[in-house]
Parts: structure tokens; C-alpha cells; sequence
């Protein structure tokens, strides 16, 4: 178990799933969405200064916040829309504001957009146009308040995921729709001083934390509590199907669709979906087989034989050229992938029974994941030391060597955020120093940081790649934060 966990953390190419280094012209057709965003969300905290809401327009924001694009192949038609989409609902809510101004004799506060969007409009033309506002948005902007609205940005798109996966399940769930828009209309205030965004971030965290807490306590009342698993790591013979991402209702939707078709299709999990087979729900399913795959999505979409479901949340690069049929929940897909629309999984379904799957059985081979949370809980008892080391991902002898003057706890993966405050809990009973140190260069890793802020002990991570992490977020969370950086 430790081995298959250890192949996935020492990789630190973008394929791992976090924030790759991007093309410039793709990474501007992205800022530019976040700056329609930006305006869109100051709109919605000034007119609910005023107890206008307006909740359809912060969902749609959110679900756009919520989107991650990384690689050059994307399909054009479905970017365009989104921008045209924003920009107009944009137009809309200002319109909205200046009428409430005008008719109550206030002074309106307006925000100057950087372009006017034609209907006609090509993807040529908003590359031009967004790599100007990139450059004119770092001018007069000081390094370190560039690094704060880094963080900020990153923390709420990751915010973002996580509240339409809560949407998935629970549809009308809006508690904190409002709080996210507010904290991401700080990236436009450039006259906002350091310490105060600072201490919005400190805020939020604990709003995340929240947010989080309740997206797995959904995952628990749907699919179980968590336990020990025994995951298939070889194939079998038959049509197949792959899913991708880290959407686990979607595996679970399409597995219902199967299970309704009455076909024999055999159902593999990849990348982060992995953890998935910890629910008793998907240990009980006939039809999910096991887990393929290591570090590179691209490998192992080539060398995958059937239909491939990238979920909506999937974030790794796949620009090399791949073969058989994918299909995608993701609001921007890449080019040449068919799109699954209102859950509709039977062009998927289709896909698998169309193609051979895999020929042939292979040696069956097993990875066993423990999950170990009442065995941890009950060691911490035992501790006598008054420093502990908890380092997740990861056993390397440089960080036994860094953390030597510390009892050291071993956790192979990242559990939940709310068992980490568990840990936390019991051993500041002891009186016991605490280091937690996230050693996997990935999102949930710098998430996991985020929402600890506030936790009250030393935290760390792993010195990622500048092609992984933007290195304005790490040097800000070394630098403002003090989160050290190995």
C-alpha cells in the first residue's frame, strides 16, 4: 500500500493533478473568465450592501470558479459561450446597481472593464485581448500583494469544487455561496491593504473548513463510512470502461446506468478516484472491477482498452494524442471528447460495447489500503515525546532526518480534514508541540494547508516544482504565513 502511494507522491510532473505550468495563451483565456468574475462579484457585494441578492447569478459564478483549464486542446465553442454567458450576465447586474443608484440618489461605485465583447468575437482575438489585461493587471501591483491574491484566487477555486460537488448531492445547499463571492471580489481591490487581506484568508479557512466538513458528511451518509479496502490492480477480460477525475458521483451515477442497461461492462477507477473503493457503497458493486493507472493520465488513457468518463473535477494534462473514445462532464471539455449531458451515460455504455475491452485476463494483482483512524487516535495515547512530526504522503529518510527531534507519525495518504483536526485535538490535550507536514505536491495538499491556517501549529509542505505550483503561492505561504517549505 505504502509502495503504490509513494510511486504516486514522488511525481511531480503536471500530470499529478495540481497547477501545472500552462500555456500563456490558454492560462489568459482563463484569467480573462476570472476577471469577468471579478467584476460580476463586485457587482453581487455591492447590491447586497444594499439586501439585493441575486443567487442564480453567484451559482453560475461559482460553477465557472469551479473550472480549471490547463491544456491547449479545449473545445473553443464551449469557452466562447461561458465568456459570452459571464460578460452578459455581467452587463445585467451592473445595469442593475447603476437603476438602484440612480433611484435612491447614491453614488454608484463602477468598475472599468478592460474590453468590450463583440458577438462576432474569435478566440484569436481574446487571446490578444486577455494577454494585454494580464500584463496591465501586474502593473503598480507590489510582489507581495500579487502573491495574497494568488492565494486568495487559488483557495476559492478550490472552494469552488467543492461547493458544486455538495450541489451534486444536495441541489439547493447555498449557505456560503454569498461568503466565497465576497472573498474572491478582494482580487479587484488593488488600493486593499496586506493585513487586511490577510486576515479575510484567516477568515475563510474556517469557512472552508466548514464547507469541506459537509461535503463529507454527505459522502458518509451516502456511500458509508470509511474502511479498510482491498483494490484490484490488474484487469480482466471483457468491455471496459474507465472513469477519471475526482467526482465520485459521477462514478457512482454511471454505475447505476450500467447496472439499469443490464450489460456485463467492467468499471476501473483512475487517478484520485482510487480512494473511492474505501466506501463500502463501491465495495458492494458488482461492476466496478478495480483501479488502472499510476502517474501520467496520458499513458494511461493510450494504453487503456474501451470508453473513458473524465469527470467534471478532472485536472491533469492530456495534450499528447490519445486513442479510443472519452467522454466528459467538464463545463470547458477538450477538443474531440463527447460530452455527457443531464447524466445521460448511455453514449458511454455504447462506447464500451462497441470496442473489444480487454482481451485477456491478467495475474491477479491486489493493493490493500489501511485505513486506520481509531488505530492512530488510540497510539497518540502512548506518546510520551512533547514534539510530534505528522508527515502525510510520504517516508523519506530527509524528512526522518529534518523532523529527528520529533515523534514521527506515518500517514500513507491524506484523510479527511476533519480527522486531521482530531489529531490536532488530542495531542494539544498533551500539551505536545505539533508539525503536520503534507509531503505530496498536490491540490489537496495546498487545500489541507489553506484550511489549516488557523490551527494553530506548525505546517508544512513540500517545496514543489515551479512548473507544479505557482511559486508566488509558495513563497507567500512561506513568507506571510510561516508555513515552511522543504
Amino acid at each position: 500500500m505504502y509502495d503504490y502511494f509513494k510511486h504516486i507522491a514522488l511525481k511531480n510532473s503536471c500530470s499529478m493533478g495540481g497547477v501545472c505550468s500552462v500555456h500563456p495563451s490558454v492560462n489568459s483565456l482563463y484569467e480573462l473568465l476570472i476577471h469577468e468574475i471579478k467584476e460580476i462579484s463586485n457587482y453581487l457585494v455591492k447590491l447586497n450592501e444594499f439586501k439585493i441578492l441575486n443567487p442564480s447569478a453567484m451559482s453560475f459564478c461559482i460553477e465557472i470558479l469551479a473550472v480549471f483549464m490547463i491544456n491547449t486542446s479545449f473545445n473553443q465553442r464551449k469557452y466562447l459561450d461561458l465568456i459570452k454567458k459571464l460578460y452578459s450576465l455581467k452587463l445585467q447586474i451592473k445595469e442593475k446597481y447603476v437603476a438602484f443608484c440612480k433611484e435612491n440618489h447614491i453614488p454608484c461605485e463602477i468598475f472599468s472593464s478592460d474590453f468590450e465583447l463583440k458577438d462576432n468575437i474569435t478566440i484569436n482575438e481574446l487571446i490578444n485581448i486577455s494577454q494585454e489585461y494580464v500584463i496591465n493587471r501586474q502593473k503598480g501591483c507590489d510582489k507581495s500583494k500579487l502573491g495574497l491574491f494568488e492565494i486568495v484566487k487559488i483557495f476559492a477555486r478550490l472552494t469552488a469544487i467543492n461547493i458544486i460537488k455538495i450541489k451534486k448531492l444536495e441541489p439547493k445547499y447555498s449557505q456560503y455561496d454569498f461568503e466565497l463571492i465576497r472573498f474572491f471580489a478582494l482580487t479587484s481591490a488593488s488600493s486593499i491593504k496586506n493585513e487586511k487581506i490577510k486576515r479575510r484568508i484567516f477568515e475563510f479557512s474556517k469557512i472552508a473548513l466548514k464547507i469541506k466538513t459537509k461535503l463529507y458528511d454527505l459522502y458518509k451518509e451516502k456511500y458509508g463510512e470509511k474502511t479498510n479496502a482491498k483494490v484490484k490492480l490488474s484487469t480482466v477480460s471483457g468491455h471496459s470502461i474507465m472513469v477519471s477525475g475526482d467526482d465520485i458521483d459521477e462514478l457512482d451515477d454511471l454505475l447505476e446506468a450500467i447496472s439499469k442497461s443490464k450489460k456485463n461492462i467492467n468499471v476501473y477507477t483512475n487517478g484520485a478516484l482510487f480512494l473511492a473503493h474505501l466506501y463500502p457503497h463501491f465495495q458492494n458493486n458488482n461492476f466496478l472491477i478495480g483501479h488502472i493507472g499510476g502517474d501520467s493520465a496520458e499513458y494511461d488513457f493510450a494504453n487503456f482498452e474501451g470508453a473513458i468518463l473524465i469527470t467534471r473535477n478532472f485536472v491533469q494534462k492530456i495534450d499528447s494524442l490519445y486513442r479510443g473514445e472519452l467522454f466528459s462532464n467538464k463545463l470547458i471539455s477538450f477538443d474531440k471528447v463527447f460530452d455527457i449531458q443531464d447524466k445521460n451515460y448511455t453514449p458511454v455504455i455504447k462506447s464500451a460495447l462497441n470496442t473489444k475491452g480487454f482481451l485477456n485476463t491478467e495475474k491477479e494483482k491486489y493493493t490493500e489500503i489501511k485505513y486506520e483512524k481509531e488505530n492512530i487516535l488510540n497510539s497518540i495515547d502512548e506518546i510520551k515525546e512533547t514534539k510530534v512530526a505528522i508527515i502525510v504522503g510520504r517516508q523519506d529518510d530527509y524528512l526522518n532526518e529534518e523532523y529527528k527531534d520529533n515523534f514521527i507519525i506515518n500517514l500513507n495518504f491524506s484523510y479527511e480534514i476533519n480527522f486531521f483536526l482530531e489529531i490536532i485535538e488530542k495531542l494539544k490535550s498533551k500539551n505536545i508541540e505539533i508539525t503536520l507536514f503534507f509531503a505530496q505536491c498536490n491540490m489537496q495538499s495546498l487545500e489541507n494547508i489553506l484550511m489549516l491556517l488557523k490551527s494553530n501549529i506548525k505546517l508544512a509542505m513540500s517545496n514543489c516544482p515551479h512548473a507544479f505550483i505557482n511559486p508566488h503561492i509558495t513563497d507567500t505561504l512561506k513568507e506571510e504565513f510561516k508555513i515552511n517549505i522543504i
